[in-house]
């Protein structure tokens, strides 16, 4: 309820009640808090707005569930927000989000079509450069009438590359390794160029952890709860848990020590009398991450693809040449096909995996560095507030760079002791994991119940 004040003509000034519902006051809030950069606590987002404190402080929770936004809390056990300056709505998609998904969809077409050019070109290409050579051979030797040439082998056989045998009715070739079936070839060169097939994996793999984690807490669960789940920092952790609230229905609380916990009661409603098979919430140390195979194929069948593709390329600049010299046939009309479409064929094929090869190189270093951060995690939780010394919490190079790296972000603070010596040990996680069991043992068991049954169609 808002108390206006009107004056009218030069009379008294006239007090007006109004009313102020929920989406109004959320308008009200927003048009005052845009411009506004940093942080605010309740009082200055009532002193900026106007809106009565309940109001402001209903509006506030609204705003920090529908845009990108920041909640901590200080000592005092005061709110304190941090909106994201040009107001982005959660779930919004950026600039660079369009991009990445524009260029996906570039990469699928790309990849679609050089695969139907490489079953196609690569073979004809090959098998003509190859009957070019041969020309040039039996031209040289005109009484060997060996079809099988110098090379020791026969048309026929260039075709058990794609997995084919035209001796047998052009029926799949059943090549066997330990009595499995051989990838045929073809495949086998669409995974030197993109990689081999990932495996399909669930988009909501991690959410689900998160739920799963959050119903086995007592529906209450803190910013540090997710730094030891996905290996984030707090910052990360933190803006996380807004979007958390936002999407499930949850409920800030701040503790008597300043601890922002965030509530979900409705998530922990159940209709079953035993508990649901969920997804295990695996730690951050559980999820470290492995560079994907770059062809898997076997060193043999890459130098083979190597060699084919290599032939494909070389050949225009002197097999075509040669073979117009020695046969006194002009190929110039047919220059485009014979050397220019397969220069750039042949040199796309090679510079796709090279290309690969130069963004898992580039991607290594960030991996290596998550990874070092969750392996940190691991012996972090083991005894938070325990000081340590460097060689007993980050005893490989690895280790120490990411406690150098990241102690603060993770909450960490050092402590010297009588002989000067540095100690580590991670206050926060320590103060918000004592805060969380607090909460949780005090967590009402009645939350679970979704109520009586009142109707069911089966009656």
């Amino acid at each position: 309820m808002v108390i206006q004040l009107s004056i009218c003509g030069a009379g008294e000034p006239t007090i007006e009640k109004k009313g102020y519902a929920e989406p109004r006051a959320k308008r009200v809030m927003l048009d005052a808090l845009r411009g506004r950069g940093g942080k605010l606590t309740k009082a200055d987002a009532v002193a900026v707005s106007g809106l009565p404190e309940a109001e402001a402080e209903q509006a506030l929770t609204g705003l920090l569930k529908e845009y990108r936004s920041h909640l901590a809390a200080t000592e005092s056990g005061e709110l304190v927000y941090e909106f994201d300056p040009g107001f982005e709505r959660r779930g919004a998609i950026t600039w660079r989000e369009r991009l990445a998904a524009a260029g996906a969809l570039l990469w699928a077409g790309f990849s679609f079509l050089f695969k139907i050019s490489i079953v196609v070109t690569l073979v004809v290409y090959f098998v003509l450069f190859v009957a070019m050579l041969l020309a040039l051979i039996f031209a040289r030797r005109s009484d060997d009438d060996d079809d099988r040439g110098a090379f020791g082998f026969g048309f026929a056989d260039l075709f058990w590359i794609w997995g084919w045998d035209p001796g047998f009715g052009g029926r799949p070739a059943r090549r066997r390794v330990d009595g499995r079936p051989r990838k045929p070839f073809y495949k086998s060169v669409f995974d030197f160029v993109f990689g081999p097939p990932r495996a399909k994996t669930d988009a909501l793999a991690d959410e689900k952890e998160i739920l799963a984690a959050i119903r086995a807490r007592k529906g209450r669960i803190g910013a540090v709860d997710l730094v030891q789940l996905m290996g984030w920092d707090f910052e990360r952790a933190e803006e996380e848990a807004t979007r958390l609230l936002a999407d499930y229905g949850g409920e800030p609380e701040v503790t008597d020590d300043g601890v922002v916990i965030y509530v979900f009661r409705d998530l922990r409603k159940t209709a079953s009398s035993s508990q649901l098979e969920q997804v295990r919430a695996r730690p951050a140390w559980e999820r470290l991450e492995r560079p994907a195979p770059l062809t898997g194929n076997s060193a043999g069948t890459n130098t083979a693809i190597g060699f084919f593709n290599a032939f494909n390329l070389l050949a225009p600049f002197w097999l075509v040449p040669l073979f117009e010299v020695k046969t006194h046939i002009s190929l110039q009309s047919a220059s485009v096909w014979l050397h220019d479409f397969p220069a750039a064929f042949s040199a796309v094929f090679f510079a796709v995996p090279v290309a690969r090869l130069v963004r898992e190189k580039l991607q290594l270093r960030a991996r290596a560095r998550r990874n070092a951060r969750r392996s940190l995690l691991a012996r972090i939780f083991a005894a938070p507030g325990q000081p340590r010394s460097l060689a007993a919490l980050a005893p490989d190079p690895a280790l120490a760079q990411a406690l150098d790296r990241d102690l603060v972000r993770l909450g960490g603070d050092v402590a010297p002791d009588d002989q000067g010596n540095v100690h580590y040990l991670f206050p926060r996680i320590q103060r918000e994991l004592a805060a969380l069991e607090r909460a949780r043992a005090q967590a009402a068991a009645a939350e679970t119940s979704p109520g009586a049954i009142v109707f069911s169609s089966e009656n």
